[in-house]
């Protein structure tokens, strides 16, 4: 069955505006990495302007290409503040609690781009501030990796303050770098690498903690401003279900009753609003599923059984299925490929 043709994904330059002054710091010519990216020179230039989202991977690994910087990715993800997230990082700021501060951003951040969702989860004991890419086939995506979890561990240490990052845990879901200094020395916390997801992890406690200099008053407008705010353009049905899909998978319930009420409807109104997208669920799941599974195989070294188990899938053997109808060839035969893909560029990054 033919999938909807769908809008082109759009992110918010916000971050991206620093890039060209990180990239002189390493002698390279942005405009050269703008080119390369098929991007203008003045494509980073205004803060609130769009790129596609595939752009921005793209500008992550041919700097990390050009500067010969293996973790790029950490670099850029410096430049992550709520000063650079425009409104909603305002929002986020004018926040009573760091609890309200990241379902702000985790609500809202479809206005600033698709292609990847921020999310808060919770359990009895932790909380999982993290980010997920949802686009299929974006390049560079353990560097977005890097730089979400770089970003997420910044944003965490400004709004509940740096004292408290002592007690925060990084999962990073890509494999554990040759050099792992600089990650050590960028985060000072404890790492997991080979992570089924990309999240700041913390006691779930400190979601209470009150964010310093708030003002509600100033939060009253902003919500407002807020609602009007759509940098990356509306979010139609299949998107929405993409989002949630991916988001479900990490939690681990990813039924369509559950994900309908996610959505804040009924499973009957999902089901006739995906007919008229010219979408199935189970369509959208085995496609969430597929990507999510190949995401790990290419960034990870987690084992098939595993990421199997990960994606949802109680046998191996059905996710192998699965793959094989999606990408052409077995999970295996996609790792081997992209291994040897991976060891050509780290021989031109050394």
């Amino acid at each position: 069955m033919l999938r909807p043709h769908l809008p082109e994904n759009l992110q918010r330059v916000g971050f991206l505006s620093c890039l060209p002054e990180l990239l002189r710091r390493f002698d390279v010519d942005p405009l050269e990495v703008l080119a390369a990216a098929g991007l203008t020179a003045s494509a980073l230039e205004d803060p609130d302007g769009m790129i596609p989202y595939r752009a921005m991977g793209l500008l992550s690994q041919l700097s990390c290409e050009k500067t010969r910087c293996s973790h790029f990715g950490l670099e850029i993800g410096r430049q992550i503040r709520t000063e650079t997230l425009g409104l909603l990082g305002e929002l986020m700021r004018n926040s009573p609690t760091l609890r309200v501060a990241l379902q702000d951003f985790a609500i809202n951040q479809h206005r600033n781009a698709h292609g990847g969702v921020t999310y808060l989860l919770e359990d009895k004991m932790q909380a999982f501030f993290g980010y997920a890419v949802y686009q299929p086939n974006v390049p560079g995506q353990y560097l977005i990796c890097d730089g979400a979890a770089m970003g997420a561990f910044t944003i965490f240490c400004e709004l509940a303050g740096t004292g408290h990052a002592s007690a925060l845990e990084v999962l990073l879901a890509r494999s554990e770098p040759r050099n792992v200094s600089h990650y050590r020395h960028a985060f000072g916390v404890k790492l997991a690498f080979n992570a089924d997801q990309t999240a700041v992890v913390f006691p779930r406690r400190m979601l209470d903690q009150p964010v310093a200099g708030a003002d509600v008053r100033r939060r009253i407008v902003l919500e407002k401003q807020v609602q009007v705010l759509w940098h990356a353009g509306g979010i139609d049905i299949v998107t929405q279900l993409q989002r949630e899909l991916r988001v479900a998978l990490i939690r681990g319930c990813f039924s369509a009753t559950a994900i309908a009420r996610q959505l804040g409807m009924s499973r009957r109104t999902l089901d006739r609003r995906l007919d008229a997208s010219g979408m199935k669920f189970q369509e959208a799941l085995d496609d969430t599923r597929c990507e999510y599974a190949q995401q790990l195989l290419d960034c990870t070294q987690l084992k098939i059984a595993d990421i199997a188990t990960i994606v949802g899938y109680a046998d191996p053997s059905i996710l192998t299925r699965g793959f094989v109808r999606w990408a052409g060839v077995t999970p295996s035969q996609w790792r081997t490929k992209l291994g040897r893909e991976a060891d050509t560029c780290a021989d031109n990054i050394k």
